[in-house]
């Protein structure tokens, strides 16, 4: 699992904005993007300024995360 920040929650675009630390398992370093995200009902715990660990993933070529949960 990785760590970050919640930046953005778009519920209609079913997309969330982490600002995060190394993606180990897709090879990227620290940096603020947008991620789709598998389950639209994870996306109505989630706030702006929520600290995470969630797993992201590429799926169907796109940057996807699989599971995410808050640890604030």
């Amino acid at each position: 699992m990785s760590e970050g920040t919640v930046q953005k929650v778009d519920k209609a675009a079913r997309k969330v904005t982490l600002k995060h630390g190394d993606l180990k398992n897709l090879g990227m370093g620290p940096m603020t993007m947008a991620f789709q995200i598998l389950d639209q009902t994870q996306l109505d715990r989630l706030k702006v300024g929520d600290k995470v660990s969630f797993v992201a993933k590429l799926v169907s070529g796109k940057l996807t995360v699989t599971m995410i949960e808050v640890v604030n």
